[in-house]
């Protein structure tokens, strides 16, 4: 599911954006302020009223991905149920509620369904071009060790070969339709075991760090918005603190520009896997001293 995602997202790629890189300059550059400003707040709240060991607090509040922010949490002797349970919960809440929040200032807008593949030569090979970008995909982002790559691989090819002119080929929709309800059953299924006590007090320390995330980032993407002139509800996904792929099909199914998103928080990932350790290791190294 995640593959087909990839490729759904990687097809919103093409020589269209090339004109439009200059315009998001700005908004990448505050990234890595915007991202310093999430992260002290979260682990100053995780610390301060959930009581979090300063290991735990400090992954649980990194502005990360799941599967990351648990590994080098453990690695470095945190709680790693917790941080896994935090940011699951963050994702759950962010892809629940921003959605509702965003349509409150923004207009529904019509949306085409996506091009069905059905019958004919030239549907089939078009096909052919979407399960060679899952199967290539997924063998560079494994070799690769690419972060989530078995989203980012096939993300990547797609965007290649639209990018390239090779194909233009779309997923048809019962496809897409599949992968977001796996998607969904997905976020659900990280809560799996947990006593109805644990599961209240995880979603309840999530959703006050939610509530500090979303309010600095509406404030970032207002803020960057009225400098820039860009729109500020897309900005407001790209800055989100959900995940690539939840943030980048909600930017799908409100009509706004996925590829954006995809840039944006695939910078955000990177900007925590480098960062996140050597804040850590500074903080750790104030505290000995």
């Amino acid at each position: 599911m995640a593959a087909v995602i990839g490729v759904v997202l990687g097809s919103s790629f093409g020589p269209h954006l090339l004109p439009q890189a200059r315009e998001w300059i700005i908004p990448l550059v505050a990234l890595p302020f915007f991202l310093a400003t999430a992260a002290l707040l979260c682990v100053t709240y995780f610390r301060k009223v959930a009581k979090f060991d300063p290991a735990t607090a400090y992954f649980a509040g990194m502005p990360g991905g799941i599967a990351e922010m648990v590994v080098m949490g453990a690695e470095r002797g945190a709680d790693e149920r917790t941080i896994g349970l935090i940011h699951g919960a963050r994702i759950f809440l962010v892809v629940f509620i921003l959605p509702f929040l965003i349509r409150l200032d923004h207009a529904p807008v019509a949306i085409a369904p996506a091009a069905e593949v059905t019958g004919g030569v030239a549907d089939w090979s078009l096909l052919l071009w979407a399960v060679g970008c899952v199967v290539v995909g997924l063998l560079i982002g494994r070799l690769l060790r690419l972060p989530a790559w078995h989203l980012v691989g096939p993300l990547a090819v797609s965007a290649a070969v639209h990018m390239s002119g090779l194909a233009d080929f779309r997923i048809p929709g019962w496809a897409l339709a599949a992968a977001q309800v796996g998607l969904g059953a997905t976020i659900g299924c990280r809560f799996v075991g947990l006593t109805l006590k644990t599961l209240l007090r995880t979603v309840a320390l999530a959703a006050g760090s939610t509530l500090i995330l979303l309010a600095v980032t509406f404030a970032w993407a207002a803020g960057i918005g009225a400098l820039t002139g860009l729109d500020p509800v897309l900005l407001t996904l790209a800055y989100s603190p959900g995940g690539l792929a939840e943030m980048s099909m909600v930017a799908l199914s409100l009509a706004l520009e996925p590829g954006v998103v995809i840039v944006h928080h695939l910078t955000r990932v990177v900007l925590v896997l480098i960062g996140a350790p050597l804040g850590f290791r500074s903080m750790d190294i104030r505290t000995k001293s």
